[in-house]
């Protein structure tokens, strides 16, 4: 490994997108900026729903009302848990709890079984992540769906509402991230560039009366052989993924 300095970023800002596409295009008036800048956040929202692996881990409090506030980047969640005895409790989600509503303290629920022990195949993972600087992994909670312990989403409020035997603490979301923060400042990942860079391209003349029909399609084929690009780079298998298939297949049975 080489600690030389310095080194190309993993990541690029949408800034730097946005440059780009000047770059090529000739323009250094920064006119067209801003309206190229919201063309690249949303382009950049599609490729997280559909071609990335966007996920956050976050650690969110619990009002007094068994109330939690919704990240602003939120588009989808994966797991929900709270902190037991050590361990996370995976909760199950409830369509027909009242929305907004505050609920009394209820009496707590164990993740272990009666001897102690966790079994191993309800074990529900969590990504690993960073929280305060220091790396989480193999974080991992109980799977719900037979206790009394529920929520549900009110997107309309951007919360999370809790009922049950649940106590009001801090509770753990894994979610899809639009990956979207302050203007400009977004940072994205770098095999992302080519294909966000693409998108940019095509979407500013497709709505353009004045540009030729050829012209547009042209670009929506460029934009389309990157995606299908990044596909593949998000597809691909290391030697080590590669090496377990292999010994899955392999049996212990009479040669002849």
């Amino acid at each position: 490994m080489s600690f030389n300095l310095p080194k190309t970023p993993g990541v690029v800002s949408l800034r730097y997108i946005i440059m780009s596409v000047l770059n090529l295009l000739g323009d250094y008036s920064m006119r067209n900026y801003y309206r190229l800048m919201q063309i690249a956040i949303s382009g950049y929202k599609i490729l997280n729903l559909w071609h990335l692996d966007n996920i956050e881990v976050v650690y969110l409090e619990m009002n007094t009302a068994k109330v939690v506030t919704l990240p602003s980047d939120f588009v989808d969640w994966l797991k929900i848990g709270v902190p037991i005895n050590g361990k996370l409790r995976v909760l199950t989600n409830h369509k027909q709890i009242l929305l907004p509503r505050a609920f009394p303290d209820g009496t707590p629920v164990g993740n272990t079984d009666a001897d102690g022990t966790v079994d191993a195949a309800s074990l529900v993972y969590f990504s690993d992540h960073f929280r305060g600087g220091q790396f989480v992994g193999g974080l991992f909670g109980m799977a719900g769906g037979v206790d009394d312990a529920y929520y549900r989403f009110d997107r309309e409020m951007g919360t999370i509402v809790f009922t049950g035997s649940v106590t009001r603490s801090q509770i753990v979301l894994e979610y899809i991230s639009s990956g979207v923060k302050a203007i400009g400042s977004t940072m994205i990942p770098i095999e992302c560039e080519p294909a966000l860079r693409t998108y940019v391209l095509w979407q500013r003349i497709e709505y353009d009366s004045r540009t030729s029909l050829s012209e547009k399609q042209r670009r929506k084929n460029d934009h389309e052989e990157e995606i299908e690009a990044l596909r593949s780079f998000q597809s691909i298998f290391t030697k080590e993924e590669y090496q377990n298939m292999l010994r899955k297949t392999y049996r212990q049975t009479p040669k002849r």
